[in-house]
């Protein structure tokens, strides 16, 4: 995990590059003065490894940071070499996702877009289990339990005694996928309908009837810090992408202001899931007797 872009380690980053550029030194310059290859001081810069107190220290003084910011700097770079917990399940983790889950931990707000399926933080076990099933046919059991467990150990941040604030917009054909069949979809809509009513939940749905709209190039999330700038998250079946540059930024913020100024309200939200709750329980159960009595 040593490619894990966490939040301290991106703050760090952007400080020492910026005060490399101050100190009006190249790279080459540098290095030549500080015992550290020319490749670790970019991977450092470019937030891809950590870098030791030690080598930080070495760095603020030949860029002349006074004493007083440096302390605050040398404590950045010790918090950016704490164990992750996520750590344990890197055997199991797809591609990229550990980069998500850091800054996930991190975040003070999360805003996501959800079109085909229930975000993760919101997932049961039974459901997370059919969804990841589904995604790794092939995975053997243990693989896919040991998944299944880090989904859930994500949802721990939900339980701290100041939790982030979370913003979920979902596609309406979220809540018509019926994953693990209708008594696990049904139940999966009710939890919802549970953490919705937790005063830093909020969900919305956007129902069908509203047609195009700005979510329409697909989902993604949002993730904000009290000491770091947004970011950005978007991913695909092999891999994420991380946005932070301002455009990006602003148009995804602006996306997110007009899907959730077009959803549903939160109370009507809540509505709509326990009609469709109640709906996919009673198709069931419709089918079921069919399966029993051919025609």
């Amino acid at each position: 995990m040593a490619g894990t872009p966490t939040v301290q380690r991106r703050r760090l980053a952007t400080e020492l590059r910026a005060h490399r550029e101050a100190a009006g030194l190249t790279i080459d310059q540098v290095i030549q003065q500080v015992k550290i290859s020319k490749s670790t001081l970019s991977r450092v810069e470019n937030a891809q490894v950590s870098v030791t107190t030690r080598n930080v220290t070495k760095l603020l003084r030949l860029y002349g940071v006074p004493d007083k910011e440096a302390v605050g700097l040398i404590e950045l770079a010790r918090d950016a070499q704490k164990y992750n917990w996520w750590v344990d399940y890197s055997d199991a983790m797809p591609h990229g996702l550990d980069g998500y889950i850091a800054f996930e931990d991190e975040a003070t707000q999360l805003r996501t877009y959800d079109v085909q399926l229930v975000n993760g933080l919101l997932q049961t076990s039974d459901y997370a289990r059919a969804i990841i099933s589904a995604e790794f046919p092939e995975g053997p059991p243990e693989k896919i339990e040991e998944r299944i467990e880090l989904r859930l150990a994500r949802q721990r941040i939900l339980e701290r005694s100041k939790p982030p604030r979370l913003w979920f917009i979902f596609d309406e054909a979220v809540l018509h996928r019926p994953v693990g069949g209708p008594q696990v979809m049904a139940a999966q809509l009710e939890h919802m309908i549970t953490m919705a009513q937790r005063p830093s939940i909020t969900v919305q749905v956007l129902p069908f009837r509203q047609g195009a709209h700005m979510g329409m190039g697909g989902p993604f999330a949002m993730l904000d810090f009290s000491n770091h700038p947004t970011v950005v998250y978007q991913e695909n079946l092999s891999g994420a992408l991380y946005l932070d540059k301002d455009y990006h930024v602003e148009m995804h913020g602006l996306a997110f202001d007009h899907l959730r100024a077009t959803a549903l309200s939160p109370a009507d939200t809540l509505a709509f899931l326990r009609m469709r709750a109640e709906a996919i329980l009673e198709q069931g159960a419709r089918e079921s007797t069919d399966d029993h009595h051919p025609r």
